[in-house]
């Protein structure tokens, strides 16, 4: 498969805990730049990226790097050194001509405390405490295990860590492996015995890994340059997955970013799933499933999920039903199957009463305390408060069809029929509160007196997307008034999330001007739906053309530059980029 020998053999440096060397849905990554002493093993866990050793081990003479997608090579002058996992959490390293490789030293150890766990010849492993990052975490250390054994050379301690001398023939060969939170020595000893014997089982190992995750992609982009942004996109979405422990080890996690945000969100993974769901259906599948499993018994899904913790106090945009349906109409029901149906119909129904009880408001419509609720954190339409927020709505009116589509699946036409109408009435209460006539647009609300607000935002046009009752001649003005003119919305940087026009627009400050390409994403759906074709292959093509030029797919973009800010290779923008690549041949007609 050419697209899988190509994403092997994509260079690239784990230089940054956003691109560590974590496959295999690993926890613990490798951070290495090209002149090394030695790499750098951080765990991604919690919400927080911290190190556990600085560096794991080390070479006699300071390392020139070379490293892949998928592995890594080292040379000191007179050896060389491979690298490559071969399992969750657990790397094999060879070199002939090889120097001492020190490791586990504990000068170098990041650990509050640590001690030796097991030592027996060829083997050896340390055991300590990591200290969590965030506040909110109940615990303030997670237990952290780290094992090595030698079949080619000798291990040696010393007191403050361990050496590994090669053999007469200068041949060295160990293998590593890591666990956090659900620890036990037994089972790291189990996954050193299973090491390889040689790099290649390794490397097949990968391959198989590679192409389990990502075999569903059917054509890369011709040219160079858009090639390599592609298989950056992809290498950062198999990266960004993690068989983490704790509440989350029921299925495979997908974090937005693995040195920024490693944790589970529900608005990140309703829009990473666009590519995951063209790269393989067992990932899509778990990623919505994570967030299903995790309904409190009241109805609420956590803003993300961590091992041990979720955010408190806020919940995120109820996208999980439209994901979900999107799922399905790929696939197909039969491939989604009845469990995952059935599921969905049940916890979303719940989830929406959770919306319908906690969050509403005399008006019938939902009220959003914060912009962290939104994903938009510090949007200026939260500046003076709480709002009636036209895009959370607008997600819940999606969300409420959805679950009338998945009763519908599940056999429960009574429960569709309610779902349906429950989601008739939402639709017209928006019209009703948060519509301007006069303005023929929507704006967000005052939820203690129903005055509405009159900046405009990308929000305002959402509920276009979400199908409100609106005559067609007016949805067409809006569209054409507002997201496809130049003065809103429409510039060279196309859809900021507040207008090019508007007093508090700053093109490069988070959610108060930029462009983020989730919302972005939901315009083009928008355009598509009401008939805009031609416009929404343009605006597909210029949003290419901006990730394509930042190459390392950042976070949000500067709305007035084009240039990318925030974490590099997130997983949305990663994803949204696939679906242009594989399914989109207008936008990439630039290339």
């Amino acid at each position: 498969m050419k697209r899988i020998d190509a994403l092997l053999s994509l260079e690239t440096f784990h230089k940054v805990p956003d691109r560590s060397l974590s496959p295999i849905y690993s926890n613990f990554g490798l951070c290495f730049d090209a002149q090394t002493a030695g790499p750098e093993l951080l765990l991604h866990y919690n919400r927080r990226t911290r190190t556990v050793f600085s560096p794991l081990f080390s070479f006699a003479a300071p390392c020139k790097a070379n490293a892949t997608f998928l592995s890594a090579a080292f040379a000191d002058g007179s050896g060389t050194y491979e690298l490559c996992y071969y399992d969750t959490d657990a790397f094999v390293l060879g070199a002939v001509n090889a120097s001492p490789v020190r490791l586990f030293d504990s000068g170098a150890c990041g650990m509050q405390q640590s001690w030796k766990a097991f030592s027996a010849g060829d083997m050896l492993l340390y055991q300590g405490y990591s200290k969590n990052g965030d506040d909110r975490d109940p615990d303030t250390y997670v237990p952290v295990l780290c094992g090595v054994r030698v079949t080619a050379g000798t291990l040696r301690e010393d007191g403050g860590g361990a050496v590994i001398l090669p053999d007469k023939n200068g041949r060295l060969y160990f293998a590593a492996a890591f666990a956090v939170l659900d620890i036990s020595v037994q089972r790291v000893q189990k996954t050193l015995f299973a090491a390889p014997a040689h790099l290649d089982g390794a490397k097949s190992a990968m391959r198989r890994w590679a192409e389990d995750c990502a075999g569903g992609l059917r054509r890369m982009p011709a040219d160079p340059g858009a090639r390599r942004t592609f298989l950056t996109a992809v290498s950062g979405l198999l990266m960004n997955l993690t068989k983490a422990p704790g509440n989350l080890s029921r299925c495979v996690s997908a974090f937005p970013s693995r040195g920024g945000y490693p944790t589970h969100y529900l608005w990140d993974s309703a829009f990473q799933n666009l590519a995951y769901e063209l790269m393989s259906e067992k990932i899509a599948a778990d990623t919505l499933l994570q967030l299903a499993y995790s309904i409190r018994p009241d109805g609420k899904i956590p803003q993300f999920l961590c091992s041990t913790w979720t955010r408190p106090h806020y919940a995120q945009p109820a996208l999980l039903g439209w994901a979900a349906e999107r799922y399905v109409a790929r696939v197909g029901e039969q491939k989604a199957g009845a469990d995952f149906i059935r599921t969905m119909a049940s916890v979303l129904a719940k989830n929406n009463m959770w919306w319908l009880t906690q969050r509403i408001t005399e008006y019938g419509l939902i009220c959003c305390p914060d912009g962290l609720e939104t994903g938009q954190d510090d949007s200026p339409r939260f500046d003076n408060g709480p709002v009636l927020a036209v895009d959370m709505n607008s997600y819940l009116l999606e969300q409420m069809r959805a679950t009338a589509y998945f009763c519908r699946l599940a056999g429960d036409g009574d429960g569709a029929a309610d779902w349906e109408n429950r989601a008739d009435l939402f639709a017209a209460r928006m019209v009703k509160y948060l519509y301007d006539e006069d303005r023929n647009l929507f704006f967000d609300a005052d939820p203690a007196t129903g005055v509405r607000a009159t900046m405009v935002t990308l929000s305002s046009l959402i509920p276009l997307w979400a199908g409100v009752p609106l005559p067609e001649a007016r949805i067409k003005a809006m569209i054409e008034d507002y997201l496809l003119n130049e003065k809103y919305f429409f510039g060279k940087v196309p859809f900021p999330c507040v207008a090019y026009c508007e007093p508090a627009y700053e093109p490069a400050q988070w959610w108060r001007g930029p462009t983020w390409m989730p919302v972005a994403w939901l315009m083009l759906e928008t355009l598509e739906k009401h008939g805009y074709s031609a416009e929404r292959e343009e605006a597909a093509r210029r949003l290419y053309r901006i990730m394509l030029e930042d190459g390392v797919l950042h976070e949000l973009f500067d709305s007035a530059t084009g240039e990318g800010l925030g974490c590099d290779e997130q997983g949305w923008t990663a994803a949204i980029f696939i679906r242009l690549s594989q399914e989109d041949r207008a936008a990439v007609k630039s290339e």
